[in-house]
């Protein structure tokens, strides 16, 4: 974790941990049974995982190959890439259920174009520098 994202981290938690505490003192939440209270387990109680805002694309179609790629090639991970896009992969996962499930029900099928026109992108991404650029003659 970086140094800027550790500290924005940092001064989230904490103050999630404070407004966590007040919440709790004044009935707001009602606390589930646990062995430790709140003071006990503080850090326990108020861990999170905070995801900013994503980045600016500059090349979207070249940062989402990026993307693709490291995830095949196990170098990341779902969350990890679309946290970098500022989203949490389990509320895209969970729309993506949504969706799929609406297509089948209405006889729909997924166009086979999104693919195609990947499957192209992908190959022309690999094709050496000098056939992409115009010859001078």
């Amino acid at each position: 974790m970086g140094r800027r994202k550790f500290i924005a981290a940092r001064l989230a938690t904490q103050m999630f941990s404070c407004w966590l505490e007040e919440a709790l003192l004044r009935g707001i939440i009602r606390p589930p049974r646990a062995r430790f209270d709140f003071y006990q387990a503080r850090s326990a109680w108020s861990r999170a995982e905070w995801i900013g805002a994503g980045r600016m694309a500059i090349d979207g179609l070249k940062e989402v190959q990026e993307s693709v790629m490291r995830i095949e090639a196990g170098l990341s991970t779902y969350e990890k890439e679309l946290a970098l896009m500022g989203e949490d992969y389990q509320d895209i996962f969970r729309q993506q259920v949504r969706e799929s499930a609406e297509w089948q029900k209405a006889g729909l099928s997924r166009p086979v174009w999104i693919a195609q026109a990947y499957q192209q992108q992908i190959a022309e991404s690999r094709r050496p520098e000098e056939e992409t650029t115009p010859r001078e003659t």
